[in-house]
């Protein structure tokens, strides 16, 4: 029963970070979106020390990996230089994900941000 609500809570959270995110128009073109360059990354074994991805369409709190395959789910983001916490997904803290932790001058603000997130693979067709 405990695996249900660990997933039900990411999942929750999740949501409610991309409440927070601004939206982007449904109807955008790909040649729209954003390249994030994730650097300085540390992690679980094997954990790319960079990272690139593409914001995906609808501005989720996702990015489609261009370096490597999957995607990469932030769980929270903050200021490097302040510490401020931009958005935190509640109870990532307890849940043992493995998580990594990627330095990431923002291409949409210009800021230099602190982020962590959770690799994940790349989904394709359900059999």
């Amino acid at each position: 029963m405990t695996v249900p609500r660990r997933l039900l809570a990411v999942l929750s959270g999740l949501a409610g970070v991309v409440a927070v995110l601004p939206a982007q128009a449904a109807s955008a073109a790909p040649s729209n979106t954003l390249t994030y360059h994730l650097t300085a990354c540390s992690g679980p074994p094997g954990t790319p020390v960079n990272i690139d991805g593409v914001k995906q369409p609808g501005e989720g709190a996702a990015l489609r990996l261009t370096t490597v395959s999957g995607n990469f789910i932030f769980m929270e983001a903050s200021d490097a230089a302040t510490g401020e916490v931009f958005f935190s997904t509640k109870g990532f803290q307890h849940n043992n994900l493995a998580l990594v932790s990627c330095q990431l001058d923002n291409p949409r603000t210009g800021s230099h941000d602190l982020v962590k997130g959770l690799l994940t693979p790349p989904s394709g067709p359900r059999a």
